[in-house]
């Protein structure tokens, strides 16, 4: 495809995305601060529907990616509308205990709501917006055709919830270990994707998909997830938003240095030496050299390659259609992500 070709194809996908999100998202604020009386909660909630709402989150392509399924399936976008909303409400609930887990006062550039308003307010925020997205429920089963859909939404809401709760204890088994083996990691940063394979598994059974369709969009969600998971692993490491040293020192160790660590006897000393310390900015480089020194961003490079053929493959069994070009171009956006990370 010539390169104007692919400028024109990524502006049709920005203006979809956020066609298809900006509704939701003014709902999101909506339904989040319903019933709240208390002026500070409210204060918080308002900081929380800010943050929401900046493109830096890459918050908008949840409910893009559920209407996009539901049409490739030959729903009607509309018909996906409140599902995106209750991955919007419990995605924010979720990444705020992730933060608080992390001890993440900053974030993509930004101060996060524990950053701004303490522990103790963000928790019970994460967990009212959690509930808030439970709550939704009754406006699926009010307007659903197929009161046996219910089921299989709630089913899926309900694993993912499972799914994520679990990798997030997993992760925290990691933190500030060298001596994880790959593909264990590997799995966790897998299903705590689960949530997006979630969004494209429900936005496919509200456009009434048949089984096939179905599950090939529920693995290239999860793909997709996967790959921008593997991105930011990436731009950890490169120290692109300064993140380093903090993720070093309350976090998991981002794959590509588990990798490095995995190299060598040599490599994996060296490593450890920074890791067991308080790193600084000179420790940063130096990490930052032995990922190249290992090839550590290429082994990334070629997971993501591999990953996005298999998801590729999955869409492209589904009907032609404009959604299923759309999510290709998602898909490609995200390899692109990551290649030029590794360059």
């Amino acid at each position: 495809m010539p390169s104007i070709s692919k400028d024109i194809a990524r502006s049709k996908l920005d203006k979809a995305v956020e066609e298809r999100s900006r509704r939701i998202l003014e709902r999101f604020g909506q339904v989040a601060t319903s019933k709240v009386n208390n002026p500070k909660l409210l204060v918080v909630l308002d900081d929380v529907k800010k943050y929401w709402n900046d493109l830096r989150t890459r918050s908008l392509c949840r409910p893009a990616l559920t209407s996009f399924s539901c049409e490739a399936v030959g729903g009607k976008p509309e018909a996906a509308e409140d599902a995106g909303l209750i991955f919007t409400l419990a995605a924010s609930g979720f990444g705020i205990h992730d933060d608080i887990l992390d001890r993440s006062p900053n974030k993509h550039l930004r101060m996060t709501i524990l950053g701004l308003h303490g522990l103790d307010s963000a928790l019970l925020v994460g967990d009212l917006l959690i509930v808030k997205a439970w709550t939704m429920f009754h406006e699926i089963i009010r307007k659903a055709p197929k009161p046996a859909r219910i089921a299989d939404i709630v089913e899926v809401y309900g694993n993912l919830s499972v799914e994520i709760c679990e990798a997030e204890f997993m992760e925290t088994m990691c933190r500030r270990k060298l001596d994880i083996d790959l593909e264990y990691y590997t799995n966790v940063l897998w299903k705590a994707m689960a949530e997006i394979e979630a969004c494209a598994r429900i936005g496919a059974i509200m456009g009434d998909g048949r089984t096939n369709e179905i599950e090939a969009l529920a693995e290239f969600g999860r793909r997709l997830g996967f790959m921008s998971r593997l991105a930011d692993e990436i731009e950890d490491c490169l120290n692109l938003r300064g993140d380093l040293l903090h993720r070093i020192e309350y976090e998991s160790v981002p794959l590509p240095l588990l990798y490095a660590a995995n190299f060598s006897k040599e490599s994996y000393e060296r490593i450890k030496a920074i890791v067991e310390k308080s790193p600084n900015p000179s420790d940063a480089k130096e990490l930052l050299k032995l990922c190249f020194e290992t090839e550590a961003f290429k082994y990334i490079h070629n997971i993501a390659k591999k990953n996005e053929r298999d998801a590729t493959r999955k869409l492209c069994s589904l009907r032609h259609s404009n959604a299923r070009n759309l999510l290709l171009l998602m898909l490609e956006r995200s390899y692109k992500r990551i290649s030029e990370l590794c360059i």
